[in-house]
């Protein structure tokens, strides 16, 4: 066995988990990166503006109609329901179906102001809510094996899964007819026939359950959720109202182009969700342990890994672009910077908010997702109207800001109530790190016509973007 075989096989789960995640994640965002231009250069831009507002609908639909209750439910209730797994799995679904059902036939009475409003038509309305049906189960399979670290099959499936569906919808689009309408009930019968063998799968065991389990597990799973549904409606009041908004004010042409700079901005994302799926565990069996020092050391090496792969991003995004995008969308680089930083402070407030989550004080998420909704959506009126649609990227960065910033206090109030008496972080610490963060950011902003100060830079992050992976790889033991 070679040496970094065996020093492979010395690392703990999470760090083997983190390393497999990240690489599908990347993989994921590989496709993306030719898949979203691709599609780009199919669909005239018009049609890739009602794309992009149909999205945003679905999101929101998806929430109503599932509570996404195979996040924050399911991630906290298998470690609450430990010895009863498969049976709290096919409640959950069940119960995202029971929603998913009542709220289908409501839209379909209320159909003709879906349609207007998507620019799409019936059959897209049957599909979509076919597709939240099956969905939740694909879900609940892969999460229970990122808990599990079983990460192999996870990597495996979500891959192929991915490659198919975005691919597909791509091909059918182009071999069909080359309008939004297509690509949209394209991508949604794939996405049906990709996710239905998970839902018989995760549904096997569905005549062993008792009503009386069925009832307590539907009881926690609302408790539990529904102060979280206010948090997802902000989350996609803050990923989506600003395309919304400069489709409306500025024109759809606007929102395409803000809709790829945030999409090709999103791709660092890849590297907050792969590690925050595997430690969101950790960080629960830490807190059971009391082992809150660990937390806070790992934690902040991990912001610190987050704003370094960010800032090397951020440093070789607008060349990238250019390679990847027609000249009509480069307007889109003017937004990277600051739409890509907000990712470390989504990192931040993440980890906060799985501690709330933890103490099962999930109000407190809905107030501040609230509190930040309504900033962001008066923000980016303003910023539009006075600046013009690409404002919209600062209003983010500073929204996300403010998000970050209540949950650290929201926490602290968390910790102290549940008899706490140390605090898990330094508040110095995280104001000086997010300082100097968007210091280097700043700087590069004033900078970025410059290539050769953008890839030194780049250099000099990797650099210190190994050193501090080390020390993580080091203070999570096996």
């Amino acid at each position: 066995m070679t040496k970094l075989g065996e020093k492979y096989n010395n690392l703990s789960l999470p760090i083997k988990a983190t390393i497999w995640f990240t690489f599908s994640n990347i993989v994921l965002k590989g496709i993306s990166f030719f898949s979203v231009p691709l599609l780009s250069r199919i669909l005239p831009i018009s049609e890739y503006g009602i794309v992009s507002v149909y999205n945003s609908y679905q999101q929101m639909f998806l929430i109503f109609s599932t509570l996404e209750l195979y996040l924050g439910s399911f991630q906290r209730g298998v470690f609450r329901y430990r010895d009863e797994q498969k049976n709290f799995t096919v409640n959950l679904i069940l119960l995202c179906n029971l929603i998913t059902a009542v709220l289908f036939v409501f839209t379909l009475i209320l159909r003709k102001y879906f349609i207007k409003f998507t620019n799409t038509n019936i059959i897209v309305l049957i599909l979509m809510f076919s597709f939240f049906f099956v969905y939740p189960s694909f879900n609940c399979w892969l999460n229970k094996r990122r808990i599990n670290y079983s990460y192999i099959p996870a990597v495996i499936v979500t891959i192929i899964t991915t490659s198919i569906i975005s691919f597909g919808s791509i091909i059918l689009t182009y071999l069909i007819d080359k309008n939004a309408q297509t690509y949209i009930i394209s991508i949604l019968i794939i996405q049906i026939l990709c996710y239905l063998p998970f839902y018989c799968y995760e549904l096997r065991v569905l005549g062993h359950i008792s009503a009386k389990q069925r009832k307590e597990h539907w009881k926690y799973c609302i408790s539990f959720q529904m102060p979280l549904v206010a948090h997802s409606l902000s989350y996609l009041v803050l990923a989506q109202a600003d395309r919304i908004m400069i489709g409306q004010m500025v024109g759809n042409g606007k929102a395409a182009i803000y809709s790829v700079a945030y999409s090709f901005s999103s791709v660092i994302i890849i590297v907050q969700v792969s590690i925050n799926q595997v430690f969101q565990p950790w960080r629960y069996k830490k807190l059971e342990q009391h082992d809150y020092s660990k937390i806070e050391k790992v934690s902040m090496l991990i912001l610190a890994v987050i704003g370094v792969f960010i800032l090397m991003f951020i440093s070789i995004a607008p060349d990238i672009m250019k390679i990847l995008f027609s000249g009509e969308y480069f307007e889109a680089i003017k937004m990277i910077p600051p739409v890509s930083a907000s990712v470390f402070f989504m990192m931040q407030y993440t980890i906060f908010t799985d501690i709330e989550s933890y103490f099962y004080k999930t109000k407190y998420i809905m107030y501040a997702s609230s509190i930040c909704a309504v900033v962001n959506v008066i923000l980016n009126y303003f910023a539009i109207n006075l600046w013009g649609y690409i404002a919209c990227a600062y209003t983010t960065l500073l929204t996300y800001i403010l998000f970050s910033v209540l949950h650290y206090f929201f926490m602290n109030k968390v910790c102290k109530d549940s008899g706490m008496k140390e605090k898990i972080f330094s508040q110095p610490v995280l104001c000086i790190l997010s300082f100097v963060f968007l210091l280097i950011v700043f700087i590069m902003i004033v900078f970025y016509q410059y290539p050769e100060f953008r890839y030194s830079s780049c250099f000099v992050l990797l650099f210190v973007c190994l050193i501090t992976c080390r020390k993580m790889v080091l203070y999570v033991k096996p």
